[in-house]
């Protein structure tokens, strides 16, 4: 009896990890693909047996200040050749590579990205000049005249421009930017209905930041809230894409699949770093 009881948790055990999805990373700006290394370690041990796959598109560092339009062929490229594999994963985008993720579920139609997790990512946009480094030292310049730059032709050839979101040129952003207002379904496309319906076809949808971040601005765009024309903090429930529920993120909350988490004291690059956000805010939702 000991002999089969005992048979019987190791076939359980082993179901549980053949189970589990996995994992699959995507990187900020200016930064590159080996940036996860503290997250991986604290995943791995608790599950031993996940594949996790840190996508190396070639847009590490520099590279990675290219048109998102530019990346996310390749990330998608990558993602398909998992899921063709392994069937359903999670997708954990960090910073840019979370705006960058949300790109790769709405075009992609990989209907196989089972949970998105967000992590501190723009992703309403970004109305902020934080210090980046290079090669984006934009320290200097007045965030109130960034879009003479991000809001032309070779501006958008610049992956930050693709979500620079001026709550004060509402007009010049959704004409002349071409990335966000299209997959928040701002602006009428050939791809809106696709874009939506690939949106809806995740099972979860995790976004995460804080108020201590730093970098993303306002902090509340990784929760899908963002200014108005005064510079105040419209929630996400009150943000017109939500009420008309343009691109599915109404319909999802509705279902049941979004959550939303915040943590203080969490500055932009402890996020991969902490073991309390990967315990309470990251691990929760790889089972």
């Amino acid at each position: 009896m000991g002999f089969i009881l005992g048979s019987l948790f190791v076939f359980a055990f082993v179901n549980s990890c053949l189970a589990l999805r996995p994992l699959v990373l995507i990187h900020g700006v200016t930064s590159a693909y080996t940036e996860f290394g503290t997250l991986e370690s604290y995943v791995r041990a608790d599950y031993p047996d996940i594949q996790i796959f840190s996508l190396n598109g070639g847009f590490n560092n520099e590279v990675s200040t290219l048109s998102l339009y530019e990346q996310i062929p390749v990330f998608s490229a990558l993602l398909f050749n998992i899921t063709s594999h392994y069937g359903d994963v999670t997708l954990l985008g960090y910073s840019q590579g979370g705006v960058l993720s949300r790109g790769v579920v709405q075009m992609s139609d990989n209907k196989n990205i089972h949970t998105f997790i967000s992590l501190s990512a723009p992703a309403l946009g970004e109305y902020g000049v934080p210090d980046l480094g290079p090669p984006l030292n934009m320290v200097n310049i007045s965030r109130e005249w960034v879009y003479k730059i991000c809001y032309r032709d070779l501006g958008q050839s610049i992956s930050v421009c693709n979500y620079w979101n001026d709550p004060t040129q509402r007009a010049l952003y959704l004409k002349r930017n071409f990335y966000l207002p299209l997959l928040n379904n701002e602006v009428p496309h050939s791809s809106s209905e696709r874009y939506k319906e690939n949106f809806m076809s995740l099972e979860k949808l995790v976004l995460i930041g804080g108020p201590d971040d730093g970098v993303i601005i306002p902090w509340q765009s990784a929760h899908y809230a963002y200014y108005d024309a005064d510079l105040n903090v419209v929630p996400f429930s009150d943000q017109q894409t939500y009420v008309e529920d343009s691109f599915g993120m109404r319909s999802l909350y509705e279902q049941g699949k979004v959550a939303i988490l915040e943590m203080a004291g969490v500055d932009h690059g402890a996020w991969i770093e902490s073991k309390a956000v990967y315990e309470q805010l990251i691990k929760p939702y790889l089972e």
